[in-house]
């Protein structure tokens, strides 16, 4: 039976979905009483450090996720690959890049796949304030279910 103790979240540049994710499964996590599990989040393409986007600040405030002020969005290096024994992407071709790039054999699918749906995270990059909303209650749905799954594999 697997356990997952590191669990890491990619997303393209980690300002948003990503940091949303990590916050959410915090959270969830927290909320059944689970402290064992570490999660994290990194960006495919970081060029540089950045602070998580206003409006994905605005609207985890708005749904009490905790959020770090001093943030900055981290990229995805081999160590975080070899370290985590769970990978969640937000699409399907972030899967297939770090599968071939990183040639990671452990557990990696994307948010949607393992909360049993399909298609992908939706970036709301450059979009309106609602849409960002829209991104954290489809990832906050999809993560219950997820925190679901890791509560009947560690049974």
């Amino acid at each position: 039976m697997k356990q997952w103790k590191r669990i890491l979240f990619v997303s393209t540049t980690n300002t948003a979905r990503g940091y949303m994710a990590e916050g959410l499964m915090k959270k969830e996590l927290y909320k059944r009483g689970i402290k064992d599990i570490q999660v994290t989040s990194r960006g495919m393409i970081v060029l540089f450090p950045e602070p998580i986007n206003p409006k994905a600040v605005l609207v985890m405030n708005n749904n009490e996720i905790p959020v770090d002020e001093e943030y900055q969005a981290s990229a995805l290096i081999e160590e975080d690959i070899e370290q985590a024994d769970l990978i969640l992407t937000m699409t399907q071709e972030q899967k297939e890049k770090i599968i071939q790039e990183y040639q990671y054999t452990k557990d990696i699918y994307t948010v949607k796949e393992l909360g049993r749906e399909q298609g992908e995270v939706l970036d709301p990059y450059g979009k309106d304030l609602i849409d960002y909303e829209y991104c954290c209650r489809e990832l906050a749905r999809l993560i219950e279910k997820i925190v679901d799954t890791i509560c009947e594999q560690n049974e």
